[in-house]
């Protein structure tokens, strides 16, 4: 699977569960659905086949808030969400919009 097809239907993952991938961070990346271990750190089964941390599924889903009551074409969701994990902050265009 890749981060793309992550982040096109992520909404369907439980808010518990957390987006590992592969860096450097683009739609093609290999990704995987998983969780944190017992002490809040990626899995070392993730971290064995080069996978890192990317976001929490509830992070992802608070930070797709910011476009409010327009919902986000797929493009724009994924161009976001790829942005704010790199950055820790949302893109200027997306209060343009």
């Amino acid at each position: 699977m890749n981060l793309g097809e992550i982040l096109e239907k992520f909404e369907e993952l439980g808010d518990d569960e957390v987006i590992f991938a592969e860096k450097p961070w683009s739609q093609s990346a290999r990704a995987e659905i998983g969780r944190l271990d017992s002490e809040c750190r990626v899995p070392e089964s993730i971290r064995s086949i080069g996978l890192s941390y990317f976001l929490e599924v509830i992070t992802a889903k608070e930070a797709l808030e910011v476009f409010g009551d327009k919902p986000p074409t797929v493009e724009e969701r994924t161009a976001l969400l790829l942005f704010y994990a790199e950055n820790d902050a949302f893109p200027d265009w997306v209060f343009e919009r």
